[in-house]
């Protein structure tokens, strides 16, 4: 039981990761908590859901997530953040939540309130290994999580994008000096975590087998407390946050029964993290900020 609530913490928590780690991306270059983020991810599960529906093709629902999840992600940062910049965060903070509710009424109204759900055994499969049970659903959220996470381990670590992102977060007007285009890497940094917020809203849609307008709701205020438990701008620390509060959910519902909501959990590891650190769990393993 231990062990498969352990799989069962870290398949839930590498989704955790996929938004959370946008969040601090977004965060560590503009210093905004971009609340509209959820919302991003919903529109990334309604697009993978529909594409799959038109043409079955799995691969074409990935990338139909990531494009419309992407595209709205750099108009938000466009024609919201960009114009509110010289401004208080907390003035970007209220309009970035109006973003967000305003794109869960629109998907509402487009889409309607209900739950919409992928065909029916699509992913029922299951595969045992020793004791440990994983369904074909969460197989595939751990195989695409896992690629995903490589891919922006890749990017951000081994190449020129990487290195530009690090020189545009820790000091704008010095990256200028070095004939980096601020503007331009700001917009590809909202693209790239908008891309992979997409990606984890569809894989929750089928680890769930449920999509709906609201469904972003959780991680709105989820991912707020992972990357705070990471470090803020720290997109290394909302990963391993974001693992560590998956397994943390998982065994303590499944296995010592705690009677707590499980959302409630990882606002209380976050507060236990700001009490003994408030620099995130980076800091407590020894490792600086990425």
């Amino acid at each position: 039981m231990l062990i498969q609530q352990i799989v069962n913490g870290l398949t839930i928590g590498s989704l955790y990761a996929l938004i959370a780690m946008g969040l601090a991306l977004v965060y560590g270059i503009l210093r905004i908590i971009h609340v509209a983020h959820a919302g991003v991810y919903v529109v990334g599960a309604y697009a993978g859901l529909y594409t799959f529906l038109l043409t079955h093709s799995l691969l074409l629902a990935v990338l139909s997530s990531m494009f419309f999840a992407a595209v709205v992600g750099i108009v938000i940062q466009a024609f919201v953040y960009v114009p509110l910049m010289r401004y208080s965060p907390l003035i970007s903070l209220i309009a970035s939540i109006g973003v967000f509710i305003s794109l869960e009424e629109a998907i509402r109204l487009i889409f309607g309130p209900y739950i919409k759900s992928y065909p029916a055994g699509l992913f029922g499969g299951e595969y045992h290994i020793s004791s440990v049970v994983l369904s074909q659903s969460q197989l595939l959220v751990i195989v695409v999580s896992v690629i995903s996470i490589f891919l922006i381990w890749y990017m951000t670590e081994k190449t020129r994008f990487g290195l530009a992102l690090k020189a545009v977060s820790q000091d704008m007007e010095m990256a200028e000096t070095v004939s980096i285009n601020s503007k331009n890497m700001i917009m590809l940094a909202f693209a790239f975590g908008s891309a992979f917020a997409g990606l984890a809203g569809m894989l929750v849609g089928i680890y769930f087998n449920s999509v709906y307008p609201s469904m972003g709701d959780v991680p709105a205020y989820k991912s707020l407390a992972i990357i705070v438990v990471g470090g803020m701008s720290n997109i290394w620390g909302a990963f391993w946050a974001a693992l560590i509060i998956g397994v943390v959910e998982a065994i303590s519902i499944g296995v010592l029964n705690i009677p707590l909501p499980r959302d409630s959990l990882a606002f209380i590891f976050m507060v236990l993290v700001l009490l003994i650190k408030p620099e995130g769990i980076m800091t407590i393993l020894g490792k600086s900020k990425a």
